[in-house]
């Protein structure tokens, strides 16, 4: 959760005197992103072999950065409480073969850091570590099948994947990747003032 998620949040609920929130870190009431997803109705979930949750269209290329609980204010019989189903499951084999090496690890090539870690320890590594990866070789061993197991999914990838400082920021928190993109984005605006004023 960064400072774009905390204030957006709190923009779309700042009116609403009976709203409850939470956020998937320490300081607040621990939240299953998991759970938030396939809740919605609009996601699968394979949580038989790689625990991803897939949607129908954007496949795994979704991120989930709070609840935001509202007291119901009218009719709620439309809201789905039955799972999706996706058929066939997205889910291929190389999938569970990915998983199962990020989860259980080659301890030769430093894999094992994530061998015996309980689920609640695994999604703080994962998701809450901030760590060098401004480029591919600066990503942690450790971390790079977990951000290959997303990619097995073909659903969504070809039009929703995120792009690679995207995807990278995603997964390291490193800010030396917004400062990049930053940068990027500011040659790219001075290049189009400059055209315009040729």
């Amino acid at each position: 959760m960064n400072c774009f998620d905390l204030t957006a949040v709190e923009m779309i609920v700042i009116n609403d005197d009976g709203m409850l929130s939470y956020y998937p870190h320490e300081e607040s009431f621990l939240v299953s992103m998991t759970r938030v997803a396939t809740t919605t109705g609009k996601y699968w979930n394979d949580h038989k072999a790689t625990k991803l949750c897939v949607h129908p269209e954007y496949g795994t290329w979704t991120a989930f950065r709070a609840v935001v609980v509202f007291t119901s204010r009218g009719d709620d019989s439309s809201l789905s409480s039955s799972p999706i189903v996706i058929t066939p499951a997205p889910c291929p084999r190389i999938a569970k073969s990915v998983f199962n090496y990020a989860l259980n690890g080659d301890t030769e090539n430093g894999y094992g850091s994530t061998i015996g870690k309980e689920w609640d320890e695994l999604c703080k590594y994962l998701h809450g570590s901030i760590v060098p990866g401004s480029t591919w070789e600066k990503v942690p061993e450790t971390m790079k099948p977990w951000i290959k197991l997303r990619d097995c999914i073909s659903i969504g990838r070809e039009k929703w994947k995120y792009d690679e400082p995207q995807l990278l920021y995603h997964y390291t928190k490193d800010l030396e990747i917004l400062n990049m993109e930053l940068r990027r984005f500011n040659k790219d605006e001075q290049r189009r003032e400059d055209s315009v004023s040729l």
